[in-house]
Parts: C-alpha cells; structure tokens; sequence
C-alpha cells in the first residue's frame, strides 16, 4: 500500500521544472538584454567615429580627414583617398549595406566627374572658361570618398578585383559586370552633359555653375539609388535593378546593384 510518498515527490518534480522554466526565460531575457546592448554600443562607436570624422573633414579637409582615418586603422593615405576608402568610410557608419552604398556611390561620382570633364574638354569652350568648369567638376569629386580617384577605372577595377573590399576574390564576371556598368554610366552620363556644355555661356562663372549644378544633381539622384539598392540587399530582397528612372538613373542603378554583387557575394 501507498504512502503517498509518490506523489509528493511528483510534486517536487513539478516545482523543479518550474523553476527550470523560469531560468531559462531569465536566461533568455538577459542573452536579449546584452544583445541590445551592444547594438546600442555598436551603434554608439558608429555614430561617435562618424561625427568625429565629420568634425575632422569640417575642420581639416576631407581629404586630410581621411588620412588621418587610414593612419589609424594601418590603411595607406594613397588607399583612403581611392575607393578603398570609400568602403572603410561606408562599412564604419552602416556595415556592409554602408559600405556598398559607399562604393557604389564613390564609383558614380566618379563616372559622372569623368563625364563632365570630357563634356568640357569637347565642348569648344574658351580654355580659360574650361578651367574654371573644371574646377568645378573637381571640387564636385574631391567632396565624394572615392570620387575624385575613382576615374582611374584601371586603379579602381584592381582595388575591386583585388577582393579587398568584400573580403573575398569576387569572380572575373562580376568584377567585369563593374567596369562595364562604369563605362554604361560614363557614357549616359557624356551625353547629358554634352547637352549642358552646349547651352553657351557668357562667362567663365555661368559654365562652372552650370556643370556644377548638372552633376551634383546627377549625383544626388544616383546616391540615393546607391542608398536602395543596399538596403533591399540588407533586408534581403534581392539585388536587382528595378529600372524606371531616367537614362541617367537607370545607368546609377546598375552600376550600383553591379557592386553590391561584387561585394556582397550574391
């Protein structure tokens, strides 16, 4: 016969899972706890590294800011001031969908200064009033990391191929589908400022202004689709090109799904 002592040995058992339950969701809620925790440290160097080097870049120059960036991680001047710098400069503020927005839009800055250049150098301007177009271009250039060196499509393709940005060796099609979506840029982007340098000027300050305002405006366009073709990639949507812009931003938009491809791996 039964002493009964079964069942209050059933309902220490109960009471021991009980408190094994409540361990784990303890557990559990602390893992959660630490995990937004150093996001939100994450977030706070992010957002802390960035300013500094925007009060840098304010106070010293970007380019200089830069430097000083690349002489703190062991990058070399000459890298951080190429696309190299661009992807250093975008993975600290926004990881890897920063860094291919950063790319992307180094690589579209730099098509479009190229452009506007050469749409200056063939628009039979007085050389003087080319002089100072240009220099508006290059100003342009040097505000954007990656920019200004991003015209050196060879530099720039061996930096990519190289797979220092991605951190691994992208595949010859998909460094191939980069430099042809420059050049597809490059030439959209010739013909739409070919059509800016023939409005004719009456000084040398109308012409830069001109050109100035037709790339930036070019660029502000092709940075934001740069902006969505990484978070569709980081949301895990897919990279691909939606289309329905103008040439000009149809062109950006697949130079831009090109290098998140390139960099992403996918």
């Amino acid at each position: 016969m039964s002493d009964g002592s079964g069942g209050a040995g059933g309902a220490g058992g109960a009471g021991d899972s009980g408190s094994s339950g409540a361990d784990a969701a303890s557990a559990a809620n602390a893992a959660s706890a630490t995990a937004d925790a150093v996001s939100q440290a994450v977030d706070a160097l992010s957002s802390a590294i960035s300013s500094a080097v925007s009060s840098m870049a304010e106070n010293v120059g970007l380019s200089q800011a830069l430097g000083q960036l690349g002489q703190a991680l062991g990058i070399s001047a000459e890298d951080m001031q190429g696309i190299v710098g661009a992807a250093v400069m975008g993975a600290i503020t926004g990881g890897l969908p920063g860094a291919i927005a950063a790319v992307a839009q180094g690589l579209i800055g730099g098509s479009l200064s190229e452009a506007a250049h050469d749409a200056v150098a063939s628009s039979g301007m007085p050389a003087a009033m080319q002089a100072v177009a240009d220099m508006a271009i290059n100003s342009f250039a040097q505000g954007v990391p990656g920019a200004f060196n991003a015209g050196n499509l060879q530099g720039t393709i061996n930096s990519l191929a190289g797979g220092v940005l991605g951190g691994h060796v992208p595949s010859a099609a998909d460094v191939g589908d980069v430099a042809r979506a420059i050049s597809g840029l490059t030439d959209v982007a010739r013909g739409a400022f070919n059509d800016v340098a023939a409005g004719g000027f009456s000084s040398a300050t109308d012409a830069a202004s001109a050109f100035d305002g037709a790339v930036r405006g070019a660029f502000e366009q092709g940075s934001r689709i740069a902006q969505d073709v990484a978070a569709r990639m980081a949301e895990g949507r897919g990279v691909y090109a939606d289309g329905g812009h103008d040439a000009l931003g149809n062109a950006a938009e697949q130079l831009a799904v090109s290098t998140a491809r390139l960099i992403g791996g996918n």
